[in-house]
């Protein structure tokens, strides 16, 4: 009796070797893996790992640098987005683009209609070649809707929906188009638990259809839940491949969420903070994009001459707590009081600079085209309004001479580096003299309070310890400090207290020293489990 061989399974996707380099920066690096017939495979990987870049050229939308992208023995690095959809790979993306004014069915009619060829002259006949499509096509939508649960919303207008069905619509939509590779770019983003459930839930039955399916998710209890495989980036770099629960206790994925630590003194320069005098104050601020709750019900606090961390997983609701903080962000709800006074009231991230709150935003954004000089020059225009008013604007050169050379000193004595370079143009810089530019910039405005947006994003260890240094040097000269950090390892070394977040709640505060030293931080930060019981222990441990 002879033994029956099992099939090996088919190869679908083959990464081979793919670099992705934007200028001087390099988003993947010599990439490797191959996705087989119907397997749900999960992207993952902390903020700027490279996950949607790599999603973006296997959908065609960029072309790589250097490797190949292969589709069933096929190259396809290159194509365009339409040849490669016509092929069989769709995608949705991490906004909702939903056509707000068409009907659910409409919308998931728009997601055939390239596949049907039907051509320009003919679509405007309402007999004929395109009623046959036309009536086609609806009979397929409503399967499609049928499938993802969304047949009885069928006539309601597609910006009606809540934002959970909408991103089921754009699966439908998808679906739509024929493709039997699927690229979910963060489908979970902004859901509840209920939303969440109806979307495990059709990620599982496409997969029973035998749809090839590709996830970059930041909700970990997602991902546990509808892959079969995971394959972690981190840097750019492939670092883990293989089966969730594997993953899940890989060293090595948890450093890369958690930030390595690379301690040449850093912590031991912290001193404990003198003064507990409350500077900023937030109080229950939740704040929404459309349906998307992006923050919930957050509680944090700044005192004057402290540095406050807050730590957690891409998507966690950091950046977005700042952003109202600094202006930028409207909350639907709570308050926030700076030296007293409502910041909501102001109206604009303008105001909220003069009042003293001075954003580094995440991706620096410096004007690549302008000198060092120009960009600080930019960072201090309101410095001078605020001591001259309107002359300060209209005669830029009132005073310019004496205080913003003094400005522009403080901040070549923290980083000398840039007064060695004060002429070149910001483009030209590396990434860490860029961040240190940035923070420089935002220093110019003589805040009391400084917003730090992902400091650490890209740049090397030594760099980074060096930033770091700088950080604590400026908090002893009596300046405040939220950090943003997603490298929770660094942030929690120079840290006095921190906040951990997660699908945008506070899951933990206290001491950074405790948070930093209890073990359950790799639970509660990565939040595998779906009821997270690892962040009330760790709750309870730092409270």
């Amino acid at each position: 009796m002879t033994a029956q061989t099992v099939p090996a399974p088919k190869r679908v996707i083959d990464i081979e070797a793919v670099t992705m380099a934007f200028g001087g920066l390099t988003a993947l690096r010599d990439v490797s893996f191959s996705i087989f017939e119907n397997e749900t495979v999960s992207l993952i990987g902390p903020n700027g790992a490279g996950k949607t870049t790599l999603l973006n050229v296997i959908a065609g939308n960029l072309r790589p640098s250097s490797g190949r992208v292969v589709l069933r023995g096929e190259p396809i690095q290159g194509l365009p987005p339409n040849e490669i959809n016509a092929r069989g790979i769709g995608r949705t993306f991490q906004s909702v683009e939903i056509f707000a004014t068409l009907t659910v069915l409409e919308n998931a009619m728009a997601g055939g209609v390239a596949a049907t060829a039907i051509g320009l002259a003919p679509s405007f006949l309402p007999w004929g070649k395109a009623r046959r499509v036309q009536n086609d096509l609806a009979r397929r939508a409503r399967e499609m809707l049928d499938f993802v649960g969304l047949s009885a919303a069928a006539d309601m207008p597609g910006g009606t929906l809540p934002t959970g069905q909408q991103r089921l619509l754009g699966i439908a939509r998808v679906m739509m188009s024929g493709a039997r590779v699927l690229l979910l770019d963060e489908p979970g983003a902004g859901l509840n638990e209920t939303e969440k459930s109806a979307l495990i839930n059709v990620i599982s039955r496409l997969s029973d259809k035998g749809y090839t399916i590709i996830v970059v998710e930041h909700d970990m209890a997602l991902v546990a839940q509808v892959s079969d495989r995971i394959v972690v980036l981190d840097q750019g770099r492939l670092i883990a491949d293989g089966l969730p629960d594997a993953v899940k206790h890989d060293p090595v994925v948890i450093q890369a969420y958690l930030g390595r630590s690379h301690d040449h003194g850093v912590a031991r320069l912290r001193t404990q903070v003198a003064r507990s005098e409350k500077l900023l104050e937030i109080d229950r601020l939740s704040i929404r994009y459309g349906g998307v709750t992006a923050l919930d019900n957050a509680n944090v606090h700044v005192n004057k001459g402290e540095i406050v961390a807050l730590v957690g997983p891409n998507g966690a609701g950091k950046s977005s707590l700042v952003k109202a903080v600094a202006g930028f962000v409207k909350p639907a709800t709570g308050t926030i009081r700076y030296d007293g006074a409502d910041l909501r009231a102001l109206r604009s991230p303008d105001a909220v600079t003069r009042k003293g709150v001075s954003l580094v935003p995440e991706g620096r954004a410096l004007f690549p085209s302008l000198t060092i000089t120009d960009n600080l020059a930019l960072g201090y225009y309101t410095e001078r309004f605020r001591n001259w008013g309107l002359r300060g604007l209209i005669a830029p050169g009132l005073n310019r001479n004496d205080a913003f050379e003094e400005r522009k000193e403080i901040a070549f004595r923290l980083f000398p580096i840039l007064k060695e370079r004060q002429q070149q143009q910001a483009g030209m810089l590396s990434g860490g003299q860029a961040q240190m530019l940035a923070i420089a910039r935002s220093l110019m405005s003589n805040p009391r309070l400084l917003l730090l947006d992902e400091p650490s994003l890209g740049l090397a260890p030594k760099v980074i310890d060096e930033i770091l240094h700088k950080l604590l040097e400026l908090r002893a000269g009596g300046l405040s400090i939220l950090l943003i950090e997603q490298n929770a390892q660094a942030a929690l070394q120079i840290a006095d207290r921190a906040y951990v977040l997660s699908t945008g709640r506070i899951v933990a505060d206290g001491a950074a020293d405790s948070i930093l030293a209890d073990p359950n931080i790799a639970s509660a930060y990565l939040g595998w489990d779906e009821n997270k019981p690892q962040a009330e222990t760790l709750r309870s441990a730092v409270s």
